[in-house]
């Protein structure tokens, strides 16, 4: 059986297509990112502008062709931050149905979580140590504290690097006052994230959004290191890190448009989002940087599949 699943974050749409084998393995047959900027220009007034909505019409067009070529059972889609909290937001979850004839689940910040565990637990193979989980999206930020076996702590804050962009407008390059300012924002914001962190002696941050992915493009790319494009996890050295931050908060953004490795989608989030991540760091006992090449559509698919099988068995 083959089955679609559509992640409709705050700045970037993502398609997974995927055949799942009688033996529950999963064959993946596609994946594609559309730069949608859906939280682009209204997401801190809670609206979801005209503009994106047509960049998010566009967007659907070829994600339906892609769909349709594959000839997929089913199709679920999962629509997060920059949706849940527009006033339009199910109206333009009702007009998705109704032009491409696919439903959209608005779910909510711990649904999303969950679906961001189970994606992380697969790709990095988790195991008794407790970590920490972060995804950065352009609406949120969910957070979780994890082990293989269970979630002991999760939060999905709604302080993600678009709002926190259209917030602040930093300069370019952004200036110390401005650096600043955002820190105690988020020390503010944060602070039981801090305490969590520190009554789980969590050593080990593991990162499943783009911000992450792009962390690991720009380093490779500048260590002109392979590495295989199955590989599910990297390991993001923290000194590699605290480099590639000092280049971000000097830079600007054509600066960073001319980094080999640099996302063009994600290029003017990547000041904010290395300030977050720099900022997690300083405040607790993180020493060890993960990627994960999974996030919420794995998650997703995995949990489907299990659900499957929970039906098999009370069938049987």
């Amino acid at each position: 059986m083959r089955i679609s699943i559509i992640d409709l974050g705050t700045n970037t749409f993502n398609l997974l297509v995927a055949e799942i084998l009688a033996d529950k393995q999963i064959n993946i047959l596609h994946r594609s990112k559309y730069p949608v900027k859906l939280g682009e220009g209204g997401i801190n007034q809670n609206y979801i502008t005209d503009e994106a909505q047509k960049r998010a019409h566009l967007a659907f067009v070829e994600m339906k062709q892609i769909i349709t070529s594959h000839e997929t059972a089913k199709t679920f889609g999962f629509a997060t931050s920059a949706i849940r909290t527009a006033k339009n937001g199910m109206e333009f979850v009702k007009q998705i149905h109704q032009d491409f004839d696919i439903d959209i689940e608005v779910i909510s910040g711990n649904r999303e979580a969950e679906l961001i565990y189970y994606g992380t637990r697969e790709a990095v193979g988790l195991d008794n140590e407790v970590v920490a989980i972060l995804d950065i999206g352009g609406g949120s930020n969910e957070i979780i504290i994890a082990n293989s076996e269970e979630i002991f702590w999760k939060k999905s804050y709604p302080i993600g690097m678009t709002r926190l962009l259209e917030q602040f407008r930093p300069s370019d390059p952004i200036k110390q006052d401005e650096l600043y300012e955002i820190e105690a924002f988020l020390k503010d914001k944060l602070s039981d994230l801090i305490e969590a962190l520190k009554i789980y002696s969590v050593k080990t941050l593991i990162g499943s959004s783009g911000s992450f992915s792009t962390l690991r493009q720009v380093i490779l790319a500048e260590e002109r290191t392979d590495v295989k494009s199955d590989q599910t996890r990297y390991n993001i050295k923290l000194e590699d890190f605290n480099s590639l931050h000092k280049r971000f908060l000097e830079s600007t953004l054509e600066e960073r448009m001319q980094m080999e490795g640099m996302d063009s989608a994600r290029v003017h989030l990547m000041v904010i989002a290395s300030i977050f991540i720099n900022f997690l760091v300083k405040e607790s006992e993180l020493s060890i940087l993960f990627q994960s090449a999974y996030a919420l559509k794995e998650g997703a698919l995995i949990d489907y599949i299990k659900a499957l099988g929970e039906s098999e068995k009370s069938i049987s």
